[in-house]
């Protein structure tokens, strides 16, 4: 039989504090590993709001600047209609100089 006396006991118990030690040792890493990919993870989430606030700047500027199909046309129609009154203007003054010289 084996004798169990302090020294065994104290062993053990030594043991086991080690184990438990080690273990704690492990989860205070891995521990600290999940805080440091949280922050991680929270700078980024800073930077892609940070680079999304300023792309919907960027669009909303767009948006009130662009120029329109409609507003192409519009424009092209009052070119038209200034030429025509320019070419108006111009057979009205060729006739007049043309019925002041007979």
């Amino acid at each position: 039989m084996h004798q169990e006396g302090p020294l065994t006991v104290e062993l053990a118990l030594a043991e086991l504090r080690r184990g438990m030690d080690v273990r704690l040792t492990s989860l205070e890493g891995q521990l600290a590993l999940l805080l440091q990919r949280d922050e991680h993870h929270e700078r980024q989430i800073t930077d892609q709001v940070r680079l999304l606030s300023e792309v919907e700047d960027r669009l909303t500027r767009v948006e009130r600047e662009q120029v329109t199909r409609g507003h192409l046309e519009a424009r092209f129609r009052h070119t038209v209609a200034l030429l025509s009154m320019l070419a108006a203007a111009a057979s009205a003054a060729v006739t007049l100089w043309a019925t002041v010289l007979n």
